[in-house]
């Protein structure tokens, strides 16, 4: 397993695994390498893991990765001994790190082989009697109040030695099992072992959604191996209802089962049922064992044995469930970083270089995929597209719309030369595209790169800010927006056109930045986003850096912000 050790930096010499498909590197607390720095972004970068190479990709991060001082731009393999700095931390990437030990190995003998005459009976040959209303038991009648039987020199004699032996295998057999289809037929099969005389047994289990019961294992032995098993439901009950176990030595002398009509079939001579607990003792389950031999009852000390054995049970069935309940929620992770990675593909993997204007970006997903949107579009006659879009809504919904949105939004601005006719012909298409009540706010700014002018289309965005070369910060087209885009279909988008002079700059955004809120319940507002505009920045990339990084001294936790998005360009000349 690869590592990486940081050797700069205010946690300098700790260790970072890197397993799985992909580890993510930021200040947010839920990244699996989390770095404490306000400089460091909240998902700054990631490394993936494919086919036994290791890459790194920065996360469109405001302060950059770099690879042996070397900027990652894209995808960079990482090879063993690189050094990844990220602001003032800097990791060594260590891809031979060997820290497997040898696993002690037991030599066991499978329980299945030491029992013989046995058959697995299928959900269909255990059949549910009907059982008297009136109540069998007391609370006088369970646990030590043990029926008449017929005296300790014939009672079942199990050797300690055997019982021991039995006790460390179901042990190591069910510390080994991780599925809980596996755990039931196993403690069964243990207890066949332990008590050579069980003639017939069952597990059954309640089923998490439905709450009834369902058979998960039985095992039957001897010469009647292919005989249904009955199942009286009034021990079983009781059982579940009360958490008692039940043991009958002679239940044909037991006044308790006189009657049962289940037992009256069943021809059992003596029985025991335990209860299966989960995490807050409540029964979940129940085991139950019969013989048919007259001459080896169960007893009290069989009973102390069974219990203690359904009780480890119950504890690996729980463990069985927690590792099953976090092989699904580790494939839904999986789900969401391939998502992640394929939302990510559609962002502009690199900026535009049109001289004599900049341009910068910021986008960050609040759930790892969002619904935020932007791009840079050359168009065929020269002119440059810049759009945003934010989409209702958050997480994998959101960044389904958004996909389509990026298509649509290209194919309509490429194939249409006016900018609010193709708008208007993306909301068409998207009204009419079956995908519910959910709309888009969208804006497209159309750079003419040799008149130097800026054409605006708004379908219900927050407005553009141009700040002037002068410092003045203005508002553009909030009286030409329109709707946002799937409410009406047939709705028609105006353009604006202003002019851009040498030293303006034009910053869009989401709602992610103006809608953040600390923890004081305060709203950053667009009032504090003009007044961070108006500082004297000439650089577009650092009037990016700088909203950015006021909006996460604002709300440092972020624990309630949206999907961010900032696209910002300026004219130099």
């Amino acid at each position: 397993m690869a590592q990486l050790l940081v050797v700069k930096g205010s946690a300098s010499g700790t260790v970072h695994p890197v397993f799985g498909e992909r580890t993510v590197l930021g200040r947010h607390p839920q990244c699996d390498v989390v770095l404490d720095n306000v400089a460091v972004s909240r998902q700054h970068a990631q490394i993936l893991e494919g086919h036994g190479n290791y890459y790194v990709e920065d996360l469109r991060s405001r302060n950059r990765t770099f690879v042996n001082g070397v900027e990652v731009d894209g995808r960079v393999q990482l090879r063993h001994g690189d050094q990844l700095r990220i602001c003032d931390t800097i990791l060594k990437f260590d891809e031979f790190h060997d820290d497997t030990q040898a696993a002690p190995t037991v030599e066991t003998k499978a329980i299945e082989s030491e029992i013989s005459h046995l058959a697995t009976l299928d959900e269909s040959r255990i059949y549910f009697l009907p059982e008297p209303a009136e109540p069998l038991f007391d609370s006088s009648s369970v646990r030590r109040k043990i029926a008449p039987g017929r005296g300790d020199a014939q009672r079942s004699i199990v050797n300690p030695d055997v019982k021991l032996k039995a006790i460390l295998e179901i042990t190591r057999a069910l510390g080994r099992e991780l599925a809980v289809e596996q755990v039931l037929p196993k403690v069964l099969t243990t207890l066949f072992n332990i008590f050579p005389h069980a003639d017939q047994g069952f597990v059954l289990l309640q089923d998490q959604d439905s709450e009834r019961l369902k058979v998960k294992a039985s095992l039957s032995r001897g010469p009647n191996v292919s005989e249904a098993v009955a199942v009286s439901m009034t021990v079983v009950r009781h059982v579940m209802k009360t958490g008692e176990s039940i043991l009958s030595e002679n239940v044909t002398a037991d006044s308790r089962f006189n009657r049962s009509v289940a037992f009256s079939r069943m021809q059992i001579k003596s029985m025991m049922c335990v209860p299966l607990v989960d995490e807050d003792d409540k029964a979940i389950g129940v085991i139950q064992i019969v013989t048919q031999d007259a001459e080896r009852e169960f007893n009290g000390d069989d009973l102390d044995l069974l219990e203690s054995l359904a009780s480890q049970a119950s504890l690996t069935l729980q463990n069985a469930r927690l590792h099953e309940e976090a092989v699904e929620r580790r494939a839904l992770e999986r789900d969401l970083e391939f998502a992640t990675q394929v939302q990510m593909g559609f962002l502009p993997k690199s900026r535009p270089k049109l001289a004599p204007y900049t341009f910068c970006d910021y986008y960050e997903a609040a759930q790892g995929v969002g619904g935020d949107y932007f791009d840079y579009i050359l168009l065929p006659d020269g002119r440059l597209a810049v759009t945003i879009g934010d989409v209702a809504g958050k997480g994998m919904p959101a960044a389904l719309l958004m996909a389509r949105l990026y298509s649509a939004t290209r194919y309509q601005l490429l194939s249409c030369p006016r900018p609010g006719q193709a708008v208007s012909n993306l909301n068409a298409d998207i009204a009419s595209s079956g995908l519910g009540h959910r709309f888009i706010t969208f804006l497209t700014v159309v750079i003419d790169l040799t008149q130097h002018t800026l054409t605006i289309v708004n379908a219900g965005h927050l407005t553009p800010l141009l700040r002037k070369a002068s410092g003045e910060v203005r508002a553009i087209g909030k009286e030409q927006s329109g709707l946002p885009l799937g409410i009406l279909g047939d709705t028609v988008y105006n353009e604006l056109t202003v002019p851009i002079e040498a030293g303006d700059v034009m910053v869009t955004f989401t709602d992610g930045i103006t809608e953040a809120m600390n923890d004081a319940g305060k709203i950053y507002g667009r009032q504090r986003l003009e007044a961070v505009l108006k500082e004297p920045l000439s650089r577009i990339d650092d009037v990016i850096k700088r909203i950015v990084t006021d909006v996460e001294e604002f709300d440092p936790q972020g624990n309630s912000r949206d999907d961010i998005c900032l696209v910002g360009f300026g004219r130099s000349s």
